[in-house]
């Protein structure tokens, strides 16, 4: 066995089993949230291109308002009024920049070149590719791992890598399991540098789980390669992060654009087909105007490990959790951390071969964007600090922007309900306290506003049409079957859009109201779930969906019908997220209607990752998060059982019964 690797329990922090490499130590010391900024060097890229972009959502903003003005201008403007225009200014700035981002991806994308092949060159430095594991499915981890690994083998280039798995694990069944895993593989391997480490306790999530492993193995890497545990990359990407990042030393950190692969459900599929098709859109106009000030999503994604060490460590936020104490969106402000410190954080989409999973259900997927919104509420104190750069600031508004969009257009459909509401059973109090609107009349205005918000919403997907068209939308064919899949798009995210704008309200209202959301395990594989669940979960859905609808009837049937996409998605929550949750049968019409082009040509990695991960038994099923509980017949069934076995073993003759046993032997 090589001489480097030790076995055994390595350090106190460790528990169980592991196995892990003579410890090389680097300092990573706390970081103020505000401190003086280092100027990076200069640069020729980004800057001044995000100004195009907020001038033209700027612009295509003042055009919805004075639209939405003329549709108040023959009685004034009154203060109810006035409460909807602000909240459509503000929605609609958020929608018109990530549209116009869209834009500038789209035009990066038409002005692109096929990229010339870069001569294969070997590299001197040492990365280790880490994967942090939470009460995961160690099997499909370690297969992934497994075959990036004999993937860089027969690419020659797997000298200067190693692979540790950092285990958060918690769960005991789990764990072991786990474990087994991993000496399974050992044994498998042995000399070749596959490492193991169990926490024993899950300290500061997934920062602490990677702040460990930097402080007491950092030295011993120039990179470290941050895979999560569904990610998934080809040879080929690796060794091009470790090229740029060996090229460029003023880089501290690359982040990939990863796709989504594997996904069963029709709810999973349209995510991936969503992203596999416009995501690459935005990918191109983030890096466009980023340049040197990029983002990072926490994975998929390579890291110099000195300037990582020294700048990246993350302060507690003031105050206790949801909204201060720990930060739960870590990745973005260690982006904007390097930064300060004067380092490049670069988004590359042109790197291909950066896969991931996704949660298979609109309930999963609901369970993480809780966490992710309190991560960003959070950030609210950043915004404000000292030393970051504005591009910075711009990616955590963004962020936040997500989630609050949400929140923000149920309150414009309520007060567009309330304003309705008020002309029509108190037409005396339009008048009190309205102002008058600059902007005259406009028979015209409804038509323009409606077709410019169709054309903010839909630009991703008419972007990629044009990109399509032209021949530049990587990976796709021309295969007109395309131009149905965006369609079946597009109405896929108008029957879901809805319930996410409640599931985004109330992440919001619950992290105000100081619910902390914890870290709780990832769901990576599901299809149903029982009835009284679904309508358990769904029950603030349906109320807002019906009393949108009983309020809007009582004003007229046209304005119910005006509403009723909107409110037929919330009442029927339940039902379009137990359609969604069922498994697409591969090859049939519905599986066909969201591919992929690495659906119809699964590439070769995804392949091996799923045969390696054969190899090993299946563990227990992973626990179900809060929320999402047995239906109670199933629990009344456990309990009946468990009487019944009590009842059969008192009939049992004295002779027969078995002792009880208790403690040890």
């Amino acid at each position: 066995m090589d001489a480097r690797l030790i076995s055994g329990i390595s350090a106190p922090a460790a528990t169980g089993f592991s196995r892990c490499p003579a410890e090389a130590p680097l300092e990573m010391p706390m970081q103020p949230l505000s401190c003086a900024r280092t100027p990076p060097p200069r640069e020729t890229d980004g800057r001044w291109r995000l100004l195009l972009v907020i001038v033209a959502s700027v612009a295509l903003t003042t055009l919805g308002v004075r639209d939405m003005m003329a549709g108040f201008a023959n009685d004034g403007i009154n203060p109810l009024e006035w409460v909807a225009l602000v909240l459509f200014a503000i929605n609609f700035f958020w929608l018109t920049s990530a549209a116009s981002t869209a834009l500038g991806g789209c035009m990066v994308l038409l002005r692109s070149k096929k990229p010339t092949e870069q001569p294969e060159s070997k590299s001197r430095s040492r990365t280790a590719i880490v994967i942090p594991l939470y009460n995961e499915r160690a099997a499909k981890v370690v297969g992934a791992a497994e075959a990036m690994w004999e993937a860089l083998k027969e690419r020659e280039a797997e000298s200067n890598f190693e692979i540790f798995f950092l285990s958060d694990t918690s769960d005991p069944a789990l764990a072991e399991a786990e474990e087994a895993v991993i000496q399974d593989v050992l044994r498998r391997r042995p000399g070749e540098p596959f490492f193991y480490r169990r926490r024993a306790h899950n300290w500061m999530k997934k920062q602490g789980n990677i702040g460990d492993f930097v402080r007491r193995w950092g030295g011993r890497y120039d990179y470290m390669a941050v895979l999560d545990a569904d990610s998934l990359m080809t040879p080929g990407g690796i060794v091009e992060l470790v090229r740029r990042m060996d090229a460029n030393p003023k880089t501290a950190l690359i982040q990939t654009l990863p796709m989504i692969v594997s996904a069963r459900t029709l709810s999973a599929r349209g995510a991936q087909f969503g992203l596999r098709a416009h995501g690459g859109l935005f990918g191109a106009g983030l890096a466009w105007w980023s340049g040197g000030a990029g983002n990072f999503w926490g994975h998929n994604a390579i890291i110099r490990m000195k300037p990582f060490a020294r700048h990246a460590k993350l302060p507690d936020l003031p105050g206790k959790a949801p909204l201060g104490g720990p930060i739960l969106s870590h990745d973005f402000i260690e982006a904007a951390l390097l930064r300060r410190a004067g380092w490049r954080v670069e988004i590359a989409p042109d790197i291909e071969g950066s896969y991931e999973e996704c949660p298979p259900t609109l309930i999963d997927a609901a369970a993480r964007d809780r966490r992710w919104a309190q991560g960003n509420i959070q950030q609210i104190q950043v915004l404000f600090a000292k030393g970051f750069d504005w591009i910075n600031r711009a990616h955590i508004l963004a962020g936040l922007a997500g989630y609050l969009s949400g929140a923000l257009w149920l309150s414009l459909i309520i007060t567009g309900v309330l304003i309705a509401l008020q002309a029509k059973f108190f037409p005396a109090a339009i008048d009190a306290g309205a102002i008058p609107s600059p902007v005259a009349d406009d028979p015209w205005r409804a038509a323009r506003l409606l077709t410019l918000t169709a054309f903010v919403l839909l630009s991703p997907k008419w972007l990629a049409v044009v990109a399509w068209c032209a021949g530049k939308l990587p990976g796709w064919s021309k295969n007109p079957r395309f131009l149905i899949q965006i369609v079946a798009d597009a109405a896929l995210t108008a029957l879901v859009a809805p319930i996410m704008m409640v599931n985004h309200s109330i992440s919001i209202i619950a992290t105000l109201a100081g619910r902390d959301a914890g870290w709780r395990p990832q769901v990576r594989d599901r299809e149903e779930f029982a009835w009284n669940d679904l309508m358990r979960h769904y029950r603030p859905h349906m109320i807002v969906g019906f009393s949108l609808l009983f309020s809007t009837m009582s004003i007229s049937w046209a304005f119910a019908l005006q509403t009723l996409p909107v409110t037929a998605s919330l009442m029927f929550a339940p039902a379009i997220t137990a359609m969604l949750s069922r498994r697409a049968r591969r090859g049939s019409t519905l599986w066909r209607l969201f591919a992929t082009p690495e659906d119809d040509s699964t590439p070769e990695i995804i392949r091996a990752a799923e045969r390696m991960s054969l190899r090993f038994p299946v563990a227990r099923p992973q626990p179900r998060p809060a929320g999402v509980r047995g239906t109670r017949l199933a629990r009344l069934g456990v309990v009946v059982r468990r009487a019944v076995r009590r009842v059969r073993k008192m009939q049992q003759p004295a002779t027969v019964r078995a002792p009880t046993r208790r403690g040890g032997g």
